[in-house]
């Protein structure tokens, strides 16, 4: 007995959906490999650092520096040192980040509210990131 043409097609649309199912892949339910690597800072709202901005009060903000670390385990230590007026600071944001495509999301271990960024290539963005209260995009790069 030999197949007819439509039990042939039908076999053959069948052949090719599951070969289909079987090579692809949805990156959305598998996991993602976190970027990893250390970068210094190198912008803060455009700015080259350091850079001192100067609020309508007169008030000082001087960002000298930084750098973010984004570890394989899924942690990352975001690190940014400045003076506020008279005050100097020193300071590390730490926590867990997850990637999705090029979006990373930052969620800090102590409770504040989560932010989120960009890595492509050898940078990493950050989306408004608090620094003495007011909200700052910073550039990292390799």
């Amino acid at each position: 007995m030999h197949p007819t043409l439509r039990q042939l097609a039908a076999l053959t649309t069948f052949a090719v959906a599951a070969f289909t199912t079987a090579c692809s892949s949805d990156s959305s339910s598998g996991p993602v490999t976190p970027t990893t690597g250390s970068f210094t800072m190198s912008t803060a709202r455009g700015m080259t650092v350091p850079h001192t901005f100067t609020d309508a009060a007169g008030s000082k903000l001087t960002i000298d520096g930084g750098g973010i670390s984004l570890n394989s385990d899924g942690t990352y230590e975001l690190r940014y040192k400045g003076k506020l007026n008279a005050l100097t600071f020193d300071l590390t944001d730490e926590g867990t980040y997850k990637m999705a495509g090029a979006t990373a999301t930052f969620t800090p271990d102590d409770g504040d509210p989560a932010y989120t960024g960009r890595v492509i290539g050898t940078t990493v963005s950050v989306d408004d990131f608090k620094i003495a209260g007011a909200k700052f995009d910073l550039g990292f790069a390799k």
